[in-house]
């Protein structure tokens, strides 16, 4: 009987597989960890510029919250299946 060979040799694609998964790390991982953004002056200049929000005041109205309709609070029945433990047959 004819065994199934593939025609792709298994060596090559675990190389391509280690290859393509060491580049995702690599641009994902690495290379933004290595890239710096700037000096460091840029980051001062930025915090320099840096505007702190006002606060903007708010006016609620009505200044209260009134409850109209309340329910009465309900019990929920709720249903236990009982589970048998398994017996052993009987030979």
């Amino acid at each position: 009987m004819n065994s199934y060979q593939t025609s792709t040799p298994r060596v090559a694609l675990v190389i391509a597989a280690l290859g393509l998964t060491a580049l995702t790390i690599g641009v994902s991982v690495v290379a933004p960890a290595k890239m710096d953004s700037g000096s460091r002056e840029l980051g001062l200049l930025a915090a320099r510029e840096a505007v702190t929000p006002m606060p903007t005041p708010v006016v609620i109205e009505p200044a209260s919250i009134k409850v109209l309709a309340a329910r009465e609070p309900a019990f929920i029945s709720v249903h236990v299946r009982s589970v048998q433990p398994k017996r052993k047959q009987q030979s």
